[in-house]
């Protein structure tokens, strides 16, 4: 170990002495409190403060700024103080770290170095260090403020768990810039595949519950995700940031829980979505209310005297009952109360004699109704439907939302599409208890008006922020840009859009693979800047049908039992066979379906792996993914940019290149316990054939060309060997153990 590595272990294991110290601290203090109640209040609150100052294993710090007037400031994911209240290490989000993030070489914010430290556990395995005299004078490419961070690059090539890594020690300054930014707005962050889009916004979250403690707080922020697996991927990063109570939850769960399943068509999917069916369903509500459907008024006894009360009575009580701002249960309340009045009025009473006697006739009058019960009504009535439709449904429309319903309210089956629905009427009976002073929505994108407006919904000041890609807008709502996304967020906020510039997660092969289907898949979106390369090419195998389950399975197990998280996007068609083979090879595997993702294998569709990354991805059918969507070219692109190391592309044929290059063959047998089933085609040979006449060659490559199985044998071995090298020597070793290897080779073949 380097002497400065010694320096500075020293501080580590000092600075996480005193972690100790406080947290022993901390454990005692329940022990001090005057009562049981107390104590049990007080134990709660350390709890939590346990949970910010991390575990004992977390390293203390990931980095260290040293100023040009000489001071040092340590910076880590949690603050540390010794006895005496000196600050030993500063938190990430304390005002005092700003300078780790914002100084480039344009503008050091009075900083001499920048050092950044890679621990295993609290022990310290490098440093880097950025002297910002010498990176002015070396800044080429990328603008000022823009520069890379090596560390940010090294930190993306170590293996993936299934879960994002923190990655606090490695953003940008222009991150940054968004990480900060005021609370008071309705920001919409878009970034193409690997932009670190979420763990801005992540961060985000933990930035403002520092900085904005006065009037925000953990429970005041609620973050909506795409689905409960990604969800469950995403919940592991607040809490390594120091903040815990955050709500989180999948859109398909902002509803009262139901009985869920029912399928149904796509149009029905797709209108069910619509805007208008706020519309319908605020209509379809207040139709039920009225007077009883009689030639005669209503008439009543109270103390002795008889009431009537003629329609006109009764629609202008509750008229004035809804003429006020509120739900359908205050409104009803309101009408009750109106109603008491109104008789104790003709007939010379107080209300409290009154009610009595009219109190029978309001659940007449204004019947009270659950979501479930009064959307199975309307769904089971085409009279009903055609009455709330009004003039902006058509006939088909409403035959469409039309159907049988189950004979009891508990046996009845709800949709995808019918729970946004089922969020809405319980917005419209009862409001929503559970607002937030912020939501941070993922994958909004894709989300229909109707589940946009269960978020808004949530929202009890307008402040957002809304994360997503256009380029990967698919299913029913598809979008080219965020104008309708935000029509259906409303907000009095100021509400701005951002874009994150350079990819950090996919490897440059990958992407520039994938970056072909833009032409198609989304021709007005820009894609990111790719800025770093991964081990080896994509590996594109063409196999007969029989073989692809078991090429897939191949693929996936070599890769798992190199430690590396895999995920593997199947189309439905391919689904029953891919389980089969896992389950005939007895591999163990997740599913996204279950939201059961881990380490190892996850089998997941194409809608599924959004938001998702692994170390290797195994794409199965190109052709069959952009069959399944109408935006299916979007679907592939998504696939092909979840890997951050290494992709497979298994296929059948027939497969046309593109113009200039060679067809691939039909495989040989595959040499045993390798993953290659056949010669490897050209990139673009696998790529769907409605892709190749719209696509073009990057600038400076050279026409592919086919390359026989032993090529990729070489290609594969050469890269893990690379990869180990550089996970494990310091460059500057690299050519003594090449030389090793050659002696030891020359020895093999005597």
């Amino acid at each position: 170990m380097s002497t400065e590595r010694q320096l500075e272990q020293r501080y580590f294991d000092t600075a996480a002495a005193e972690r100790e110290r406080m947290r022993v601290a901390l454990t005692m203090a329940p022990a001090a409190a005057a009562h049981s109640g107390a104590a049990v209040r007080i134990r709660r609150e350390v709890q939590g403060l346990i949970e910010q100052i991390g575990t004992p294993d977390d390293p203390v710090a990931f980095g260290r700024m040293d100023t040009e007037a000489g001071e040092v400031l340590y910076v880590g994911h949690h603050g540390i103080r010794d006895d005496q209240r000196n600050v030993l290490v500063v938190g990430w989000k304390a005002p005092a770290a700003a300078a780790f993030y914002e100084a480039n070489h344009a503008d050091p914010r009075g900083l001499r170095l920048k050092r950044t430290f890679t621990c295993e556990r609290n022990t310290i395995v490098d440093l880097s260090d950025l002297i910002f005299a010498e990176l002015a004078s070396s800044v080429a490419k990328l603008t000022a403020g823009d520069a890379l961070d090596d560390a940010l690059l090294t930190d993306l090539e170590r293996d993936r768990t299934g879960e994002m890594q923190d990655i606090v020690r490695t953003i940008q300054a222009a991150q940054f810039d968004l990480i900060r930014a005021p609370l008071e707005q309705l920001m919409v962050i878009q970034g193409g595949p690997g932009t670190g889009k979420t763990a801005v916004a992540l961060h985000r979250v933990s930035w403002l519950l520092y900085n904005s403690r006065d009037r925000l707080e953990a429970a005041d922020v609620l973050i909506v995700g795409p689905t409960a697996a990604f969800t469950r991927y995403t919940r592991t990063v607040l809490p390594s940031l120091g903040d815990i109570s955050v709500a989180q939850r999948a859109i398909g769960h902002l509803h009262p829980p139901v009985k869920q399943g029912r399928e149904e068509a796509p149009e029905t999917t797709r209108l069910k979505g619509d805007a208008r069916m706020a519309g319908l369903l605020r209509r379809a509500l207040y139709a039920r209310v009225g007077p009883p459907s009689s030639d005669r008024p209503l008439q009543v006894r109270i103390a002795g005297q008889v009431l009537v009360l003629t329609d006109a009575d009764l629609r202008r009580v509750i008229a004035a009952a809804r003429s006020s701002m509120g739900t359908f249960a205050e409104h009803r309340k309101i009408f009750r109360d109106l109603l008491a009045d109104h008789a104790a009025d003709l007939l010379l009473l107080s209300q409290k004699q009154a009610r009595p006697a009219t109190d029978p006739m309001v659940e007449r009058i204004w019947p009270t109704f659950t979501p479930m019960a009064l959307l199975r009504d309307l769904f089971g009535s085409r009279e009903r439907l055609m009455a709330a439709a009004g003039d902006e449904f058509t006939a088909r429309e409403i035959g469409a939302l039309h159907r049988r319903s189950a004979e009891r309210i508990s046996d009845e089956s709800w949709s995808d599409a019918d729970l946004p629905l089922l969020d809405e009427l319980e917005f419209l009976i009862n409001g929503i208890d559970d607002q937030f002073a912020h939501v941070v929505v993922d994958e909004a994108q894709d989300l229909s008006p109707m589940q946009l407006r269960s978020v808004a919904h949530r929202s009890a000041t307008g402040s957002m922020t809304v994360v997503g890609d256009i380029a990967q807008s698919t299913g029913a709502w598809a979008r080219d840009d965020w104008d309708d996304v935000l029509t259906h967020l409303p907000s009095d906020l100021p509400q701005e859009v951002y874009e994150l510039r350079y990819g950090y997660r996919v490897p440059k092969q990958i992407f520039d693979l994938a970056a072909r289907l833009l032409a198609l898949a989304a021709p007005g979106v820009t894609a990111p800047e790719i800025v770093r390369n991964g081990p080896s090419e994509p590996v594109l195998l063409s196999v007969d049908a029989v073989q692809r389950a078991g090429s897939a399975v191949q693929a996936a197990t070599v890769h798992a039992g190199k430690g590396r998280s895999v995920g593997i996007v199947c189309p439905a068609r391919c689904r029953e066979d891919l389980e089969d083979e896992l389950r005939r090879q007895e591999v163990q595997w997740h599913s996204a379906a279950r939201g059961d993702l881990g380490r190892g294998i996850n089998v997941v569709t194409p809608h599924e792996a959004k938001g998702l990354e692994f170390d290797t991805v195994v794409v199965i059918e190109p052709e069959e993914i952009i069959k399944e969507d109408e935006r299916g070219h979007r679907l592939l692109y998504v696939a092909l940019t979840r890997s951050t190391r290494y992709l497979h592309i298994i296929a059948t044929g027939p497969h046309l290149p593109l113009p200039g290059e060679v067809a691939p063959e039909r495989p040989a047998a595959a040499p045993e316990g390798l993953t290659a089933a056949s010669e490897r085609p050209p990139a673009a040979a696998l790529l769907p054939a409605q892709t190749r006449g719209a696509v073009h060659e990057p600038v400076g490559t050279r026409p592919s060309v086919r390359r026989p199985a032993t090529q990729t044998i070489i290609d594969s071995l050469a890269g893990d060997l690379a990869e180990e090298m550089r996970s494990h020597l310091a460059p500057a070793l690299w050519p003594a153990v090449l030389d090793r290897m050659r002696e030891l080779l020359e020895l093999e073949r005597s």
